[in-house]
């Protein structure tokens, strides 16, 4: 996979020397999309939601990180 660079609004590849500003836009994506409670609340999952649900939801931050 190339790296994504000058292209405003696309998510650059993680690599180990540039997480510090990595980190950030993939916060700022994970909010956007109402993706963080997975990440930023650990595996807590709210009390609404059945387990099936919260492992789906999972799923898919963990799929959009990648």
């Amino acid at each position: 996979m190339e790296e994504n660079t000058g292209n405003t609004g696309t998510m650059i590849k993680l690599t180990s020397t540039n997480y510090s500003i990595w980190k950030p836009k993939m916060e700022d994506i994970l909010y956007y999309k109402d993706m963080y409670d997975p990440v930023g609340k650990g595996d807590t999952k709210p009390d609404k939601v059945t387990d099936e649900d919260w492992k789906k939801f999972h799923r898919k931050v963990v799929s959009l990180i990648r």
